[in-house]
């Protein structure tokens, strides 16, 4: 069995510049975790809800240079007393906590090969390309599916 057989052709895309705030709407509405980020074509990432549940604690994204969220707060005269809290980040754009690594297999890849590379990065969504193309995706599900489907 190939990845052509088992993929969604119908692929929800998101650009870069969306919002969280959009992105989250989008995830409920479509009820999906997760999304390939394009823009002119060109695939950019994926953004899932665990990029999203890492932005709420201020973490940096995966994949991304962590840079420090503190700053000096205040200082008083004579360098006395400096103190230091937390900066709230700011990561309100789908660019901001997308993972930009993207794992992708071609359309004829086979489905044993697809199941290993998600299990071998801990991942729940694969891209499929024609061409280097985006052409489908294959989840998790998508992969129980096909086994259930074979036992039948």
């Amino acid at each position: 069995m190939l990845a052509k057989e088992i993929m969604s052709r119908k692929v929800i895309t998101v650009g870069p510049e969306m919002t969280i705030q959009a992105l989250a709407r989008l995830f409920t509405d479509r009820r999906i975790t997760g999304a390939p980020v394009v823009e002119g074509g060109k695939i950019l990432g994926v953004v899932s809800l665990t990029d999203m549940a890492r932005r709420d604690r201020g973490s940096a994204p995966r994949g991304r240079k962590a840079h420090s969220f503190y700053r000096k707060a205040s200082e008083e005269e004579g360098g006395e007393k400096t103190s230091v809290i937390p900066e709230i980040p700011k990561f309100n754009h789908v660019i901001d906590i997308m993972t930009p690594a993207v794992l992708s297999a071609d359309e004829n890849a086979p489905v044993k090969d697809l199941a290993q590379m998600l299990l071998k990065q801990r991942i729940h969504r694969l891209l499929i390309t024609r061409k280097g193309k985006l052409c489908g995706i294959v989840t998790s599900m998508d992969l129980l599916r096909a086994l259930a489907a074979s036992r039948r």
